[in-house]
């Protein structure tokens, strides 16, 4: 018997997950932006998705992460702008981007909504 729920609702768990990460990278960044030499830091995600989508599997789960392996990683805001003290963060920039990411949050929440609503209707009309 199939999985009811497909991958919908896997991935887009899995992109919640992302996104809870980030806005802690976000903020983090936005807490320092007044601390003379700190630089900048976004989390990667995309990257990593687009190669596994890229990928086929010959064996189930395949391109699964490991126990203990992350999907995607903080590195240096390739972005970012030195300001006098050394600092690159720009309040500006990551205020856009904690916008977006919890736009792309709200987003994936309402695709796990609206799919189980569809299956409470599916399972409702059984009765």
């Amino acid at each position: 018997m199939g999985n009811i729920f497909g991958k919908i609702i896997e991935e887009a768990t899995e992109h919640m997950t992302y996104r809870t990460y980030r806005q802690e990278v976000i903020s983090s960044n936005i807490a320092n932006v007044d601390t003379p030499g700190y630089k900048a830091k976004e989390a990667l995600f995309e990257k990593e998705l687009d190669s596994r989508l890229k990928l086929t599997t010959t064996a189930p789960g395949h391109l699964r992460k490991s126990p203990g392996q992350g999907l995607y990683k903080t590195v240096a805001d390739p972005y970012s702008r030195i300001g006098n003290d050394s600092n690159t963060v720009d309040i500006d920039r990551e205020m856009m981007k904690l916008n977006q990411n919890q736009l792309l949050y709200s987003a994936s929440a309402e695709i796990i909504t609206r799919k189980l609503e569809g299956l409470r209707n599916v399972i409702g009309g059984i009765r």
